[in-house]
């Protein structure tokens, strides 16, 4: 019954049995579309903390 509503549902999270506040850490939290403002949770706070950089070098050949 659950994984079926879940399949249709367009939700960043459901809670079956228990309140809306129970929360862990590392469990990703927030809205989807244009509800809320991103995400929570550790990894979107390293995401969001974090500026991915990229570095190439080319050496001729010999060099």
């Amino acid at each position: 019954m659950f994984q079926r509503a879940w399949d249709r549902l367009e939700v960043g999270g459901v809670v079956v049995g228990d309140v809306p506040s129970y929360r862990i850490d590392n469990m990703p939290y927030g809205g989807v579309k244009e509800s809320g403002l991103g995400r929570e949770g550790v990894r979107f706070a390293m995401e969001d903390m974090t500026e991915i950089r990229n570095l190439v070098i080319r050496t001729p050949p010999g060099a």
